[in-house]
């Protein structure tokens, strides 16, 4: 950079020295001097940062994090899609963990993820006493689905009605059983109307299996199933023997982000976004508005 400058100078000393003889001359040396000095300049520049070319950070810049999450947001097809913006925005290489809510949590309390995504309010609350922000972003509904035939004869029929009228004629049912979101909202159904699942006999069918697992073995089994909305619908082509049933206020299903430090601000600020926003929609979620 020193010896450009000491060349423009050089330059300069020789149009004062020819100012006398041809005006011209001095206006064309000036011009190729500022020609030159914008060579030099631009030759001298930084390259653009991929942070100031396209407003992101380095993609993976920031390391790697987990995102623990339920099956539920995995087989939506939602997961794919936000997590690969959320890597995006923040810098983070974001790897996803789907169990269910139960499991999700533990991993959290434990350190093995930093942030989360999960359904199920009443377990969350052990990570907000903790000191965890809890931000409801999105939500949809249960649904229960069955039989096309609806042996239970409960299309239209609330939450609570359908499950009396199953159990009063023991008609198949299909029960996650692993702790997930949608297992204890199940259960918090058939306990609102004096029920307790632990007692029922082989027609309550458990899985300990996923969202979408639990379905394929309703389909196979003709059998009745709580299932998140999301999932439904992304899904229903391959369940050939099942139909929506019904649904109602009961089955209401919030979803959260939970982090616990700071930094991961810009992963919660980005679920706040217009574009996040639409993606939900895409994929029949109900985008929360703040508080």
């Amino acid at each position: 950079m020193q010896g450009h400058v000491r060349m423009i100078k050089v330059l300069l000393k020789g149009v004062r020295l020819l100012y006398v003889r041809k005006n011209w001359v001095k206006i064309s040396l000036v011009c190729l001097v500022l020609v030159a000095l914008g060579v030099t300049l631009a030759g001298c520049s930084k390259p653009k940062t991929e942070e100031e070319s396209t407003g992101y950070p380095e993609p993976g810049s920031k390391g790697t994090i987990v995102l623990a999450t339920t099956t539920s947001f995995r087989d939506s097809g939602l997961a794919e899609v936000l997590v690969k913006e959320m890597e995006k925005v923040s810098g983070y290489t974001i790897n996803l963990v789907a169990q269910g809510s139960g499991a999700t949590i533990e991993l959290l309390q434990r350190g093995d993820a930093q942030v989360g995504i999960t359904h199920a309010p009443d377990l969350e609350q052990a990570l907000v006493d903790a000191g965890w922000t809890r931000m409801p972003f999105m939500k949809n509904y249960f649904y229960l689905v069955g039989p096309k035939d609806d042996p239970a004869a409960v299309k239209e029929k609330t939450l609570p009605e359908a499950f009396q009228v199953i159990y009063e004629k023991q008609l198949p049912f299909v029960n996650r059983n692993d702790n997930s979101g949608t297992d204890v909202k199940e259960r918090n159904i058939w306990k609102s109307i004096g029920l307790d699942p632990d007692t029922f006999g082989e027609w309550y069918i458990k899985t300990q299996a996923g969202m979408l697992n639990s379905l394929q073995i309703a389909n196979e089994k003709g059998a009745y199933i709580l299932t998140d909305q999301s999932t439904w619908m992304n899904n229903k082509d391959q369940l050939t023997n099942l139909d929506f049933i019904t649904t109602s206020a009961e089955g209401e299903n919030i979803y959260s982000f939970l982090y616990n430090d700071p930094q991961y601000q810009v992963l919660a600020d980005y679920l706040k976004t217009d574009e996040a926003r639409e993606l939900m929609q895409q994929f029949f979620f109900d985008p929360l508005d703040e508080e």
